[in-house]
């Protein structure tokens, strides 16, 4: 018990990959079945997954070295869409399906660092997408290289005391 917890509190978004050591195909379909297992609002999937790796997916996006990208898209019109107030699950979803990633690279020994500080216009173009898809996520992924270390904001937390509300 508390293996999750220590994953989570040993994670650090890594933005010093090796250029040099590819991910095994084996993890990477292990990294897209995470996704696809995600919980998604009214298990409606609104997204879709794009992987980049080589130098076809460095020449469309390439951040801190990583060998391998995964894009994650949003459809709206799939998305499941709350009747009160129209709030429409489609990046909600996409950051769970993003974290389920995030989790599992870091469970196979692999970083990842996600991004959402790019061209979306460029990117767009580049994966050719349709007019109704729109890149919302992306994660960088590989081995961290000897240069690995946390960022210097990744250990300044709130108190739960600062976050939590305790209603009873």
């Amino acid at each position: 018990m508390g293996d999750l917890l220590n994953l989570l509190k040993d994670r650090y978004s890594e933005r010093r990959f090796d250029p040099e050591k590819d991910v095994e195909e084996e993890k990477l379909d292990l990294l897209l079945e995470a996704a696809r297992l995600a919980p998604t609002a009214h298990n409606n999937q609104a997204f879709r997954l794009y992987l980049l790796k080589g130098e076809k997916g460095r020449s469309i996006l390439s951040t801190f070295n990583a060998p391998v990208h995964i894009v994650i898209t949003g459809l709206e019109e799939e998305a499941w869409v709350r009747k009160q107030d129209s709030f429409n699950a489609v990046n909600l979803d996409i950051g769970i399906a993003g974290t389920h990633i995030m989790l599992e690279a870091e469970d196979l020994g692999l970083k990842s660092c996600m991004i959402c500080d790019f061209d979306v216009e460029e990117l767009t173009n580049n994966l050719q997408l349709p007019g109704n898809e729109k890149p919302v996520l992306a994660l960088a992924i590989g081995y961290p290289s000897q240069a690995s270390r946390p960022a210097k904001k990744h250990y300044q937390r709130k108190s739960i005391d600062e976050l939590l509300t305790i209603i009873a």
